[in-house]
């Protein structure tokens, strides 16, 4: 069950109650792809609309594709994301290629992004974990070939935080 954690309260207060509630009712995303969410499938089939979550509509598809990662569905947040132009857009990209294991692609996508002022907010909020979006992709895959299960909890929990603090940018 992600549960929004202190620093992404106003996130969670920008979502409506049923995706708020239909999230924290998913289990935290995996750092491979997943299952899929059905409650959250059904809910952003439809669209994010105002009925969902206020966002500036510059934003609406970079979003949409953080919340199918949230969802499970790794693949349409891929079609989405491969589409986007942004440093937001390569950020969610990257995302979507180091969960499916594509560890090199990810930290291309990464490059892409560049400097980002979430990585600063990240770093704190994981206490040094998530340093660098470099160094975090080499943990994951480390973690995802035999690591620790504390290792593999770490960087879920690390991950579930990047979301958080993405999509709180992505919602300003």
């Amino acid at each position: 069950m992600p549960e929004f954690t202190d620093f992404a309260q106003s996130l969670s207060q920008s979502f409506s109650t049923e995706l708020q509630s239909a999230i924290q009712a998913a289990p935290l995303p995996p750092l491979g792809d997943g299952t899929l969410q059905k409650p959250l499938l059904t809910l952003l089939s439809g669209g994010i609309g105002d009925h969902l979550i206020d966002v500036p509509a510059a934003r609406q598809m970079e979003v949409m594709s953080g919340l199918w990662l949230v969802a499970g569905d790794i693949h349409r947040s891929h079609s989405i994301s491969q589409d986007l132009g942004s440093p937001e857009g390569s950020f969610l990209h990257g995302i979507m290629h180091r969960r499916e294991g594509d560890f090199g692609n990810s930290k291309y996508w990464f490059r892409r992004v560049g400097s980002h002022c979430v990585f600063d907010q990240i770093n704190t909020e994981t206490d040094g974990h998530y340093a660098d979006p470099f160094e975090f992709v080499d943990q994951c895959q480390q973690a995802l070939a035999g690591g620790s299960d504390e290792a593999v909890d770490q960087c879920v929990a690390s991950q579930w935080i990047e979301w958080q603090a993405l999509m709180m940018y992505l919602v300003q």
